[in-house]
């Protein structure tokens, strides 16, 4: 008798309880960096000092990202995921004990940041278990589009809580919201479906912790690897510098340039959606890879002659669209070349690379920049990166079933 596959309705509730604790870890990295100046003031320390808070979550990421997402696969979506839940949620409480200890907040940050990766890698296995292929793009999209809700949050909401209630209880606030989402995801979380939503792996041998091995070997993901490394490190280089090059280049404002850069993060947040919503709809991947970085490469050359704030603004929001879409792309992708028994060390691997490419690519920008006192070698060097991602991209192989590559 053929197998039964079904969809529940609960899928939903799932992806929510994953998007409330996912945008949680990205508050916590950025809260910090929205009241540097108060939090100088108030435990009296330098600027180099407060820059740990935030700086141990990607050195954390890095270390950590790999042996997560083998957890994962090994454990499954529920309690592979559930130990970032519990190490958010607790973690976040504890820096109420001493707001005013330098030591018990950095300590804090880095519980909640190894979490952060347990967290992160889950978003694949939750589509490939709770999710139909139809639906995958859309449900990774929408656990990618809860991060960036998360970093405007952060960005945004904690300098009022600060003025308005104080520093003490701005913790108290988010160490509740902490525990609200690890007592949600450890209650209310199943660890899959009654009925599977999709057939199984055709392999079905006991998984093993050197899955990332087995996955290295495929050349789709060597490349999709690649063009992960070039997407993610450009998008987080010109999000750390574009106020910096639209005020030097093109002589617009500090206010203007900074509004520029909260409309391209917007428009990424309406890629995510839309693109995953067709992308499951026409049943492809591999288009907008395509799309996205020969797009991503030409807002940057634009970027070095374009002048005015509207032309920029305009720039900023195709970058945006483009660019920021091509992540829950390439993480979708990941999980239908690998299956879901390697989907945690897969998209580990491509936290991975992401993170180091980013330091790697934003210190980069900076070294070009102060070598040739302007921004337009290490812009032509993001361009040419994403001109190369672009070719790569018409070898990879369509990875949705009805695609044909």
């Amino acid at each position: 008798m053929e197998q039964p596959y079904r969809v529940y309705g609960y899928r939903w509730v799932v992806l929510a309880i994953y998007m409330y604790v996912s945008a949680l870890t990205q508050l916590y990295w950025l809260n910090f960096a929205a009241i540097e100046t108060y939090i100088e003031d108030l435990l009296k320390i330098p600027a180099s000092d407060v820059m740990w808070f935030t700086l141990v979550f990607p050195l954390v990421q890095v270390i950590l990202t790999i042996p997560a997402g083998m957890v994962i696969d090994k454990i499954g979506f529920k309690w592979g995921v559930g130990i970032g839940a519990v190490f958010t949620g607790v973690f976040a409480l504890l820096r109420v004990i001493d707001p005013a200890s330098f030591v018990l907040l950095v300590a804090a940050q880095v519980g909640i940041s190894i979490g952060q990766p347990f967290v992160l890698n889950g978003i694949t296995k939750l589509a490939t278990v709770w999710f139909s292929p139809k639906e995958e793009a859309t449900a990774v999209g929408l656990g990618t589009l809860a991060l960036f809700l998360g970093m405007m949050v952060a960005l945004g909401l904690t300098p009022v809580l600060v003025q308005d209630m104080g520093f003490g209880p701005m913790l108290w606030v988010y160490g509740i919201a902490g525990i609200v989402g690890m007592l949600a995801f450890i209650l209310l979380v199943r660890p899959k479906p009654l009925t599977p939503a999709r057939a199984p792996d055709e392999d079905q041998s006991e998984i093993k912790w050197g899955g990332l091995g087995v996955i290295l070997r495929n050349r789709n993901f060597v490349i999709l690897g690649f063009v992960a490394l070039v997407a993610l490190g450009a998008f987080n280089g010109i999000a750390t510098w574009l106020e910096k090059i639209l005020h030097e280049m093109h002589d617009i404002s500090l206010t203007d340039a900074g509004t520029i850069s909260a409309v391209l993060i917007l428009a990424g947040l309406a890629g995510c959606l839309v693109v995953s919503l067709i992308s499951d709809k026409i049943g492809r991947r591999k288009p907008f890879l395509i799309i996205g970085s020969l797009v991503g490469a030409a807002c940057i050359v634009a970027l070095i002659f374009i002048r005015g704030y509207m032309s920029n603004m305009i720039n900023g929001i195709l970058m945006g669209f483009f660019l920021i879409s091509i992540a829950p792309i390439l993480l979708t992708m990941s999980a239908e070349i690998t299956g879901p028994r390697y989907a945690g060390v897969s998209v580990g691997y491509l936290q991975l690379l992401g993170n180091l490419a980013a330091v790697i690519i934003v210190a980069t920008i900076e070294g070009l920049h102060s070598w040739t006192g302007q921004f337009v070698a290490p812009l032509v060097m993001l361009a040419v990166l994403l001109f190369a991602s672009f070719l790569l991209s018409l070898w990879i192989k369509d990875t949705h079933p009805q695609g044909t590559g």
